[in-house]
């Protein structure tokens, strides 16, 4: 995913207290660390409650965020004025709630796969289930943004993407057959080996049979599975997947389009650039050209 920038605030806010957010290319977050607070969104039906040990992510779209549904809010850039260090405090000095409110960028060609599949937000709460290791990275965000120190910028980066991470092996837990997709495919018990063996060894000749020899399972019921959850037959699966690792070496490397052709499975160049043009609608060299100058 590469989180390219990363920036979280520290409020610590008194009743009655409100802001909202426009959207932007940003994946924003709210951590809440003490009280209580309603969140609005267009991708929601109805306002959220949100606790204490709450996760909230948005993927897109603009949010408000107040004590109450009835409170007054103040645009988030009126807030940076206020900001002392990375804390924020305003309100009017009634009940304490102390959130952290982050935003990260993300490099949008790396994480295209994982963005196509995700909801516009992912709501955890308190009681589901944590690892340790998932609950140690939100402290470690709230510690971080208490006492910044030494290359505290960088420190935040990497927060966040662990803070990704987990939330969305959080959210894979929950997964069913209709929400599909390849994050419940590498989820599923009988699926998630052989999905793994496709990303790491891309330049394999792979078929159907060796695919289901690796599964486990006969090629009928291997294939008839990988359609129902992941949405895709697993040849069309292993082409996309193929052509996106591509489109990403393309981009960010110097390496001439026949090697990249041959590290993701493609015999020759000439077959390699027919399936890309197929599914990007552009040749590799006109991709390079255009992300070389854009």
């Amino acid at each position: 995913m590469s989180v390219q920038q990363a920036l979280v605030d520290r409020l610590e806010v008194t009743a009655p207290w409100g802001f909202h957010s426009t959207s932007g290319p940003e994946i924003r977050f709210i951590l809440m660390l003490r009280g209580s607070a309603v969140l609005e969104t267009k991708s929601l039906s109805q306002p959220l409650s949100l606790r204490g040990g709450d996760l909230f992510i948005l993927f897109g779209g603009d949010y408000s965020l107040a004590n109450e549904a009835s409170s007054q809010r103040v645009h988030c850039e009126a807030l940076v004025f206020t900001r002392i260090g990375s804390v924020i405090q305003f309100g009017g000095g009634g009940v304490p709630t102390t959130l952290a409110a982050g935003r990260f960028v993300i490099d949008q060609v790396k994480a295209g796969p994982i963005l196509k599949v995700l909801p516009a937000s992912i709501h955890l709460q308190l009681d589901q289930k944590r690892t340790h290791s998932f609950q140690s990275v939100m402290e470690l965000i709230s510690l971080e943004t208490e006492h910044p120190g030494l290359a505290s910028e960088e420190m935040i980066n990497r927060l966040c993407e662990m803070l990704f991470i987990h939330a969305i092996r959080a959210y894979t837990q929950d997964l069913t057959q209709n929400q599909g997709g390849w994050l419940a495919g590498i989820s599923d018990g009988q699926l998630g080996q052989v999905i793994q063996l496709l990303h790491a060894h891309l330049h394999k000749n792979w078929t159907v049979d060796s695919m289901a020899a690796s599964a486990g399972m006969s090629r009928s019921a291997f294939a008839a599975r990988f359609k129902l959850i992941v949405g895709q037959s697993p040849l069309e699966y292993l082409t996309q997947w193929r052509i996106h690792r591509a489109s990403v070496l393309i981009r960010k490397t110097d390496s001439n389009i026949g090697k990249i052709a041959k590290g993701v499975g493609y015999a020759s160049e000439s077959a390699f650039t027919k399936v890309f043009k197929k599914v990007m609608q552009t040749t590799p060299s006109e991709f390079r050209r255009a992300a070389t100058e854009g």
